[in-house]
């Protein structure tokens, strides 16, 4: 966006109830929606809750002028056609009625993710403020504080906590770029470097915590999660039904793998461990979002890192040897970690299913979403 555009302010209300002409998509999410003068392509889709006989699904994209948007449809069956919106709310950018902070931190930074009425983070000159439902945000700092000790003890940079609100935490910003940007122009010897770094340095954080306080995020845990995900796809007739029941049948598998197999001890982890979380900038390796530390197999994270690897060669944003030194690295950390190949083929299954469900609500990567449902288990 050039300074001379033109860019409406939105007002200081969200526009609410904005009935859609009946849509109906190839996939549950629509790529594009139009509501009065905005247009907004849509990037990111997450379910959340049926109300009555709609499904609400929050969606996240880019509106005419660029920016960051968020908005809530509701969605109804169209007598066996698939699902069509049969209304949307848009927020004006920058504001959410639920998110009370976020018009204050948005007036001097850039809105970089809003999930409408539930999170938002803005990039200020001097911090990323993560504007959360008010009463929460005292929690995720001290979640976030935590984090970044642990972070630190093992070699890597987090951000720290600048400032707390019911509704808003501050974070200082970290130097680099994540490695999900790098893989696409890093040469091989920088890209080799930054991850035997990430290998000696996670190898040092999953450890054993005893008496940290930490939550333990189990096995039963994941599958919980995975059938959640599944549960959405099959409301919202995600994927074809073909391919759903070639879903269904792989998840049962795994799904007893994880609550049968032997799991190994505990260890601290970040939960959530995928190539946009970490960055680099020259010696040094920031994590982020360390404020869902908690406890759980060693494979959790690892396996959550390699499958992202493989994807980002599907999606196009890796070469294929940029991709295997990634995995070489975390197939090393999870041997000298005592990781059964077994439990991390488990895991690693579970989230493949878990990212083909997720992406399955994303229309950008429906295509690549029907790729990984529709296949047979990979090995790792």
């Amino acid at each position: 966006m050039t300074d001379s555009q033109s860019v409406p302010t939105g007002g200081d209300l969200m526009s609410v109830n904005n009935e859609l002409e009946p849509t109906l998509t190839p996939g549950p999410v629509p790529a594009v929606l139009e509501v009065g003068d905005d247009v907004i392509t849509v990037d990111r889709a997450w379910p959340r809750a049926r109300r009555g006989d709609a499904e609400v699904v929050l969606a996240e994209g880019r509106d005419r002028w660029g920016r960051i948007r968020a908005a809530q449809l509701r969605m109804r069956p169209a007598s066996g056609l698939g699902w069509q919106v049969s209304s949307v709310r848009v927020a004006p950018h920058g504001a959410d009625p639920k998110l009370p902070d976020l018009s204050g931190a948005s007036r001097s930074g850039t809105v970089v993710v809003h999930r409408y009425g539930k999170r938002a983070v803005v990039r200020r000159p001097d911090r990323y403020v993560k504007v959360v439902r008010p009463g929460t945000g005292p929690e995720i700092a001290a979640a976030a504080r935590h984090g970044q000790t642990v972070a630190e003890q093992a070699g890597f940079e987090a951000p720290a906590v600048l400032e707390a609100g019911p509704g808003a935490v501050s974070f200082s910003i970290l130097p680099g770029r994540s490695l999900h940007e790098l893989g696409g122009v890093a040469t091989r010897g920088e890209w080799s470097r930054w991850w035997q770094r990430w290998a000696v340095r996670w190898a040092a954080l999953a450890r054993p915590a005893a008496d940290s306080g930490l939550a333990t995020h189990s096995a039963h845990d994941e599958v919980v999660n995975l059938r959640r995900w599944l549960d959405r796809v099959d409301r919202l007739e995600a994927l074809p039904a073909a391919v759903s029941h070639h879903v269904t049948a792989r998840a049962e598998a795994v799904t007893t793998e994880l609550v049968t197999g032997r799991a190994q001890e505990l260890v601290v982890s970040h939960r959530d461990l995928h190539d946009k979380q970490i960055l680099a900038h020259d010696a040094s390796l920031g994590l982020l979002d360390f404020d869902t530390v908690s406890l759980a197999e060693p494979a959790l994270d690892l396996a959550n890192l390699w499958v992202h690897a493989v994807l980002r060669t599907d999606q196009g944003v890796w070469s294929r040897g940029h991709s295997e030194v990634a995995q070489q690295a975390i197939l090393e950390v999870a041997e000298g970690l005592g990781v059964d190949s077994a439990r991390f083929e488990t895991y690693a299954e579970a989230t493949r299913l878990r990212l083909a469900c997720l992406y399955s609500f994303r229309p950008r990567h429906r295509s690549l979403a029907l790729d990984w449902a529709s296949a047979s288990r990979p090995s790792v």
